[in-house]
């Protein structure tokens, strides 16, 4: 009898993420687009994803010790076991589908990951092979089928969504300094703050960012003159890809004149927000992490769903793994469609009794027999 063949035995996956390493951690591991390049020319075919919460390499030509030596060496951090989680064949198949499909994320079915898994698939291109490119695929696809057919993202909930209900919150009139919000996260948390009628935005804009777009009713700022307008703001909301501090302690404190509570909430990874600012006076601080824990009611709401998008997975892994096992077979085709036809129907039909386990061969059967019913 022969054994279940699981294709997709070449597949590896290195993880850093939200579940093992806090955001202090993560930071190291949040490589430009530059690293990224270089790390997938050293590892051969592979996708590199880097988002806020995670940092993964999907590779199939090098080994696991390689990709883990390459992970410390440009995140500088000498041992990084204790914060990595290591996925082979299989289970790295499914982890990339429980991670594009929402249910891996620290809120559970957020928006921001299915369209960050398809840039890092697109950045990758030239540096895949058929099972990456096939796999990736599949993933995305099974994706966006949880989003249409389960609940899991009907109510849309993402950092930036959570971000702006906090604000939002905070009173009957509430002035927010958006920093950052021409990028991806910040333009986003931008638009779900517009809605709220209680909040006045004003956004801060580099003199070379021609990306900053300009809203009604949302005022514009030069972001060297951010400190100018904090002491104003019940809320500072930033939101950068910058390496560099947006808001520090020193010159936050040197800033804020009225005493009254103020919340700052820091969504980019490294963080824009010096940690120590949370020791001024009135001044509460949420990072990337604690969104976590803000959304873990919504998350408790979502189980159900995503036990409906587990089922999804399992489906679109089986047929994932008939692609990929077509694909292996396809160079024995024609010789063995000619040791088909000399044993004739019956002799293949003993042949295939012989090789395979019961449920097995019973399955061949079962089709057989929906054939003869045609």
């Amino acid at each position: 009898m022969c054994d279940i063949i699981v294709f997709g035995d070449n597949m590896k996956a290195l993880s850093i993420n939200y579940r093992k390493a806090d955001v202090s951690v993560r930071e190291r591991f949040s490589f430009d687009a530059e690293k990224r390049t270089e790390i997938r020319a050293a590892l051969g075919k592979s996708v590199v994803l880097c988002t806020c919460n995670r940092t993964e390499l999907y590779f199939t030509e090098a080994t696991i010790e390689k990709a883990s030596v390459l992970l410390a060496e440009y995140s500088g951090i000498d041992s990084i076991s204790e914060y990595l989680r290591i996925y082979e064949g299989e289970k790295s198949l499914r982890h990339l589908f429980r991670v594009a499909s929402g249910i891996d994320s620290m809120i559970i079915g957020e928006d921001e990951i299915l369209r960050q898994v398809k840039e890092a698939y697109a950045e990758s291109v030239g540096s895949t092979d058929f099972e990456l490119n096939t796999v990736f695929q599949a993933a995305i696809t099974a994706a966006k089928r949880i989003k249409t057919e389960t609940a899991l993202s009907k109510t849309p909930v993402s950092a930036a969504t959570i971000a702006a209900n906090e604000a939002a919150k905070l009173g009957k009139n509430v002035n927010i300094l958006m920093i950052g919000a021409s990028g991806k996260i910040g333009s986003a948390t931008l638009k779900n703050l517009m809605p709220h009628a209680n909040v006045h935005i004003t956004q801060t804009a580099r003199a070379h960012n021609a990306g900053t777009i300009q809203y009604e009713n949302v005022s514009t700022v030069p972001y060297d003159e951010r400190y100018e307008y904090a002491d104003s703001a019940d809320c500072i909301i930033s939101a950068t890809a910058s390496p560099h501090f947006t808001v520090t302690v020193k010159r936050l404190k040197a800033a804020l004149k009225t005493d009254k509570p103020r919340l700052l909430i820091d969504l980019a990874v490294p963080p824009d927000i010096e940690r120590s600012v949370a020791e001024i006076d009135g001044v509460r601080l949420i990072g990337i992490d604690d969104l976590g824990e803000l959304a873990k009611r919504g998350n408790e709401l979502k189980m159900t769903a995503a036990e409906q998008a587990g089922d999804i997975i399992s489906e679109e892994l089986d047929e994932l793994q008939k692609k990929l096992a077509f694909h292996e077979f396809l160079p024995q085709l024609e010789d063995a469609r000619s040791s088909a036809e000399k044993l004739k129907f019956d002799g293949l039909l003993y042949r295939l009794r012989d090789g395979l386990d019961s449920s097995q061969f019973a399955a061949v059967l079962d089709v057989l027999g929906r054939l003869g019913a045609e």
